[in-house]
């Protein structure tokens, strides 16, 4: 008969240990595991360059996105550029033993990281400048991409470090995968150079010989692009398969919806083709017209099935907590391997988006509009049970139940009372491990894992935001932000408790582009203008370079004014003070599970 968890926790009191001898003494009760099925799904990702037709080529297994190479009359067009510069050298190594045939054109499917961050592993900024090299992209890239690595990219960094596993190691990362790729790897910091050439819906267009049809299929991404090749029938959908697993309608890190019928709307125009081939960016190619037609149409059928259900028992009320134990799929459906297996995506959290995209937070019973506050909740929770100590035994036999869920909900009451608590901590943080080894889905795996490092105090004050935000905002993208987009993010960052009472305006002159904008603060709101008033407070003439080193955190305006890099019209001190008001994105470590 195992010894109860609780049972071991009051012995270790007893013999006065504390603190990490807690931690010790009940750490170890949880081996590393892998669930079996999500370690074989990780064979799908071996690295291989894969022959898709004559002259179309899929690299798979050195970036979690792969890259697909077009063979022309005088040069190459590849398909997406990797996240890592240092893998997509790796990669042009590979097809190099190919052809030798120059890059001449470069498609960015979409604008998230793991498509884009390796283009300088593939070409230089001189020869996209110089016309050596086209980049294609859809019309809303810049703008999304924009979005994501300014207004939200300390909190989206952080998360997907929980999401993608980035602050695991050892026996936790052994064998595994992300579910639509290989395990990521460390590759120095992203790249980034803008697209020279966009599509909105449609362009076909002959590039090195080759005719490509570029379609706009939103999905996944809202700036996705499929491309077909005509003459060899290879559709390359890049993500709207999004690789093989159940798709991610909605991402853990945390995105904007993604709307399933748009995403099963872009899959029927795909269908139309009636490909012979299809090539995904995440994971192996599908040879012959009827599998392609059959992985399409089972991908749809598994997303609108999911819609449909919800939609169907959202209108007969059921909440989204009601909703994910009646949204199942059927057995056709579920067992379909790999493209509808969840080890990327989840039903259960497919079903909530799909009720929050339609319907918000509310889900209509009225004690939701003003609630007691979670740590008070909790507090006057823990007394009706009995207290602390009876609560802890009751998460402990949770726990030795098997029932780790119920024993992390339990435990998490006493945490919120007290962040301090190490026995309730150490008990969440095995009951989290129980449940991330034996789960089949990347995500969640991950995220359970990661959470029971940070409750462990095992994550350590150097995971800040700041570190984690560089995910989603390398230098390059820096560069090719508008100052207009780095300022507007500002309105955000005001501390407002601190300007109730004042009223100041900052102007910023842009000497090399011939842009002038102004901040100001006015009792609690930062307004952002596109002009310069006359009786703007102070005003900083500066040039793009200098602003972008300040906004990487190389620099500062206080060091640039010193050094003549910036003009100044106006009192130091109030720019000093203006300054202030603003918080530093990402300076501040974020607790995700510690609430």
């Amino acid at each position: 008969m195992k010894t109860s968890v609780f049972v071991s926790i009051l012995c270790a009191l007893m013999a006065g240990l504390t603190g990490r001898g807690v931690h010790a003494q009940i750490a170890a009760q949880v081996a590393p595991a892998i669930n079996a099925e999500l370690k074989q799904h990780t064979e799908h990702f071996v690295k291989k360059i894969y022959k898709v037709a004559d002259n179309v080529y899929s690299a798979v297994g050195w970036n979690v996105a792969g890259t697909v190479m077009i063979e022309g009359d005088d040069g190459i067009i590849l398909v997406d550029a990797g996240m890592s510069p240092v893998t997509s050298r790796e990669v042009l190594r590979e097809f190099r033993k190919i052809t030798d045939k120059p890059v001449v054109a470069v498609i960015y499917s979409h604008f998230h990281q793991d498509h884009i961050s390796g283009i300088k592993g593939f070409v230089s900024q001189a020869q996209v400048q110089s016309g050596e090299v086209a980049i294609y992209a859809q019309a809303r890239l810049m703008r999304l991409l924009v979005d994501e690595s300014n207004i939200l990219a300390p909190i989206q960094g952080i998360r997907a470090g929980y999401t993608f596993g980035m602050f695991l190691d050892g026996a936790d990362t052994k064998d595994m995968n992300v579910g639509i790729g290989p395990l990521l790897t460390a590759g120095g910091p992203g790249t980034f150079i803008a697209p020279t050439n966009t599509v909105d819906e449609f362009l076909a267009v002959t590039i090195a010989g080759v005719d490509l049809e570029m379609m706009h299929v939103p999905s996944e991404a809202p700036d996705e692009l499929a491309i077909y090749l005509p003459a060899s029938r290879v559709l390359i959908d890049t993500e709207v398969i999004q690789g093989p697993a159940f798709p991610n309608v909605y991402t853990l890190r945390g995105s904007k919806f993604r709307d399933p019928v748009q995403w099963v709307e872009s899959i029927d125009r795909l269908r139309q083709l009636n490909a012979h081939y299809l090539v995904p960016a995440h994971g192996q190619p599908v040879y012959g017209a009827e599998k392609v037609e059959e992985v399409l149409r089972m991908t749809r059928d598994g997303i609108q099935f999911v819609h449909d259900q919800t939609v169907r028992y959202m209108n007969k009320g059921l909440t989204p907590d009601e909703l994910v134990e009646r949204v199942k799929l059927p057995e056709h459906l579920y067992e379909y391997s790999p493209y509808l297996r969840q080890y990327y995506g989840t039903v259960k959290q497919t079903v909530r988006a799909i009720y929050s995209g339609y319907l918000g937070w509310y889900q209509g019973d009225p004690v939701a509009l003003d609630p007691v506050p979670v740590k008070e909740k909790s507090r006057r929770l823990v007394a009706l049970m009995g207290g602390r100590d009876r609560l802890l035994g009751e998460a402990g036999g949770a726990y030795d139940r098997g029932d780790y869920q119920w024993a992390a909900e339990l435990a998490t009451h006493l945490i919120r009372i007290d962040h301090a608590d190490e026995t309730a901590r150490q008990l969440k943080a095995n009951a989290f491990r129980q449940l991330g080894y034996a789960n089949m889905n990347i995500n969640w795996r991950n995220w359970y894992l990661s959470s029971a490092k940070e409750l462990e105090g095992l994550m350590g004050r150097a995971v800040g935001a700041k570190k984690m935000a560089n995910v989603f905002v390398p230098p390059d993208i820096i560069a090719e932000m508008s100052p207009a987009a780095s300022l507007r993010s500002w309105t955000s960052r005001l501390k407002a408790e601190e300007t109730l009472s004042v009223d100041m305006s900052v102007g910023f002159a842009f000497t090399d582009l011939s842009q002038q904008m102004v901040l100001t603060i006015r009792r609690g709101i930062c307004e952002f203008a596109n002009r310069l008033p006359d009786n703007t407070d102070l005003v900083l003439s500066l040039n793009k370079p200098v602003f972008d080193q300040i906004m990487l955190g190389k620099d500062s305006f206080t060091q640039a004014i010193d050094r003549g890099d910036i003009a100044l019209r106006g009192n130091r001190a109030q720019l000093e003070r203006f300054l202030g008001f603003f918080e530093t994105p990402g300076s501040d470590p974020i607790s995700l599970t510690l609430h």
